[in-house]
């Protein structure tokens, strides 16, 4: 069901890919799980990263409960897909979803190494250039960048590999 839904969501949209070097890069979209506190404050550090390089950034994190956990910032204006707020589907609710999904971000980071059902619908479905997550396996068609040899567990190591090789890239 989540496959066909995928598909109903995709059928008309064109994405054109391609990678632009981290100098030119605008915008930046940030799937992220929020229900970690660890990962949420590495999420919202490598916002800020973003931010303080003056890219415009839009993060959307999950969270398995109802209501947003003590933890949260609200000032980084982030969005949360909260329980209530996916349909049976698992598919997000929220306002901003399709504003996110429709957004041709010059670059997406997808930090959903849990794999959630919520972000992955949006990584999916996202017109992003450049879709950019960790090879757990059979994703290949999900990304154009990928990063392997790290474990799940360990995002600390993807953030600092991923700022590099996004330092290393030229593309003029």
């Amino acid at each position: 069901m989540f496959r066909r839904k995928v598909k109903q969501a995709t059928a008309d949209m064109v994405r054109t890919r391609r990678l632009i070097d981290l100098a030119s890069v605008k915008t930046i979209g940030v799937l992220f799980d929020a229900t970690k506190e660890r990962r949420y404050l590495r999420a919202a550090h490598l916002v800020r990263h973003f931010k303080g390089m003056a890219k415009e950034v839009t993060a959307i994190g999950v969270v398995k409960t109802v209501e947003l956990p003590h933890y949260v910032d609200n000032t980084l204006s982030f969005h949360y897909v909260t329980k209530n707020k996916v349909n049976w589907y698992g598919i997000p609710s929220l306002q901003s979803a399709p504003d996110f999904v429709n957004r041709e971000f010059d670059i997406l980071i997808d930090l959903n190494f849990d794999r959630d059902i919520s972000l992955r619908y949006l990584l999916e479905c996202s017109l992003a250039h450049c879709k950019i997550g960790l090879n757990q396996g059979n994703e290949e068609d999900l990304y154009d960048f990928m990063l392997e040899g790290i474990s799940p567990n360990d995002i600390n190591i993807f953030l600092k590999e991923l700022l590099f090789y996004l330092e290393l890239i030229k593309t003029n």
